[in-house]
């Protein structure tokens, strides 16, 4: 005799407590969701507790305060939202924030002269510029994050197929939906940090979600366009709405509506405007190259595998 599934799907939804995360928040509410908001701003809180409930039936979100740079952080996170019914079925990874740094910017510091080994020019004593490490916050935050939360999404979701299995409930889908951005596909020269980690974030879609397909689990990526989120400094949202540029959150939420309920994996869905584009990788320049990607995952599978089984080896000795 078959179990029945839980009466509220769930669902973690990271940035939850501003923009695009707590538009989606009350979207998935209104549907009947059990949501588990996280964010790193304490006062996402209050934001969980003045939302509206849509019926008297509905569960109550969840606020869990959550810096998504932090493995151990998310891992907790995923646990609490796993111990609610025994199931993770969505995983909006959403947090993310702008360059941390000005890549740009010139170093006009400089050390004390180097010793003369009479290859500088006469009068000219040897400087060097003090160099200090970059600032990765944005690529651990917006790329490195999501690696570690597809990790953990994985793992609960494999997880939890096997406790459908044990109990006769039919297979379903759980779904993870990666927050990329129109900049993952274009270059953007005010951030470019975002802009490589982004552009790592349509990447690891395309690259893992037809494999993990095949086990039930969906992962696909929304590239949204300039809608009005808190990375945007003040000022910036009137600009370009005034301008005519300015998407709707309501095309945001269309796509995750397609992600959401249809088959789709591993694709990367562009928000502009009015309009979703379902974007494709760019063409093979030559059959090689279609063969390289396409054909030869036997050649490329054969030789990684036996290496990482022998570093595997090695780490475990």
């Amino acid at each position: 005799m078959s179990t029945p599934p839980p009466s509220h799907p769930v669902a973690i939804i990271t940035g939850a407590a501003s923009g695009i995360g707590l538009a989606l928040t009350t979207h998935l509410l209104a549907k009947g969701y059990k949501i588990f908001m996280a964010d790193i701003n304490p006062a996402g809180a209050l934001t969980a507790a003045s939302l509206p409930l849509p019926s008297p039936s509905a569960a109550p979100p969840t606020f869990i305060p959550t810096d998504v740079a932090s493995f151990p952080a998310q891992l907790a996170l995923f646990q609490r939202a796993y111990a609610h019914n025994g199931s993770i079925d969505v995983f909006a990874a959403n947090a993310g924030i702008d360059d941390s740094e000005d890549v740009f910017a010139a170093d006009v510091s400089t050390a004390p002269p180097l010793p003369r080994d009479g290859t500088e020019p006469d009068g000219h004593p040897a400087q060097h510029p003090t160099v200090h490490a970059p600032d990765l916050a944005t690529l651990d935050v917006d790329l490195s994050a999501v690696v570690g939360g597809l990790k953990l999404f994985v793992a609960f979701a494999r997880h939890s197929a096997r406790a459908d299995a044990a109990h006769g409930r039919a297979r379903r889908t759980r779904r993870m939906v990666i927050t990329a951005s129109m900049v993952g596909m274009y270059p953007f020269e005010t951030n470019p940090l975002y802009c490589a980690a982004k552009h790592g974030l349509v990447g690891l879609t395309r690259s893992v979600g037809p494999r993990f397909a095949r086990e039930g689990i969906a992962v696909n990526a929304l590239l949204p366009a300039f809608v009005p989120t808190g990375l945007a400094p003040p000022g910036l949202v009137d600009a370009v709405e005034a301008m005519g540029h300015l998407t709707p959150m309501g095309t945001v939420l269309r796509a995750y509506e397609e992600l959401l309920e249809g088959g789709r994996a591993g694709e990367t869905v562009e928000c502009s405007l009015g309009e979703l584009y379902w974007r494709r990788p760019v063409e093979y320049p030559n059959e090689s190259q279609r063969w390289l990607n396409e054909d030869a995952a036997g050649v490329w599978g054969g030789a990684y595998g036996k290496a990482r089984a022998e570093a595997g080896r090695g780490r475990g000795g």
